[in-house]
């Protein structure tokens, strides 16, 4: 049984600062282009998931010998949604996303709004310089801050009763409307971030 699940996406990748360990608990999909992370981050995917429009065709000849699920280019979902699809079929509650960040600005926000629509699995994305952490009902995170210096939370919907500790402007039993800047651009002051909300979808933000 796997533990996580990793997406590869397409997108620049900051391998030296991703602190991140990979294991044969996890099952990695690469998500179309994202396929050229293998090498970076040398790794084997168990699965190669897209209509393969953004991959480069060395890439199509290099790997040849994954296993590859192809689907249309004419389709109703994201290739990363074809790809998470396989989360819940295996029970797995924690995905973590590498790359991704940056590109065609209505992508991002599709990513962005994953938490909406898979309210069961916890979200990490990270390429490495930037890292995002899905906030989701009820939650506790202690984060290790690691190279960031600025902290931001970002609600997708009202966040409730939340509470922050290790920034420079902590919060206490706040509440966070969407479309708010109250919450963003926080500078980080120690070496554990600690978060608490009662409810609410969103994201932190290290940066």
């Amino acid at each position: 049984m796997y533990a996580r699940l990793i997406l590869l996406l397409p997108g620049p990748v900051h391998y030296s600062q991703l602190n991140l360990s990979l294991n044969q608990n996890d099952y990695i999909i690469a998500v179309d282009g994202g396929i050229e992370h293998v090498k970076g981050l040398n790794v084997t995917p168990n699965l190669w998931v897209g209509d393969f429009d953004s991959c480069k065709h060395d890439d199509h000849q290099r790997y040849l010998h994954l296993n590859k699920e192809t689907h249309p280019t004419d389709k109703d979902y994201l290739d990363t949604e074809l790809a998470l699809s396989k989360a819940e079929s295996m029970n797995i509650t924690e995905c973590i996303l590498i790359g991704g960040i940056g590109g065609l600005i209505d992508h991002q926000m599709g990513l962005f709004m994953l938490p909406c629509a898979h309210p069961s699995l916890k979200f990490i994305h990270t390429d490495g310089k930037t890292k995002l952490y899905s906030l989701n009902h009820a939650c506790a995170l202690a984060i290790t801050q690691e190279h960031y210096h600025r902290l931001s939370i970002v609600p997708i919907t009202t966040l409730q009763s939340v509470t922050t500790r290790g920034v420079k402007w902590p919060l206490t039993d706040a509440t966070l409307p969407a479309g708010f800047g109250r919450s963003l651009s926080n500078q980080i002051t120690e070496s554990t971030l600690h978060y608490t909300q009662k409810d609410g979808i969103g994201w932190i933000i290290l940066s």
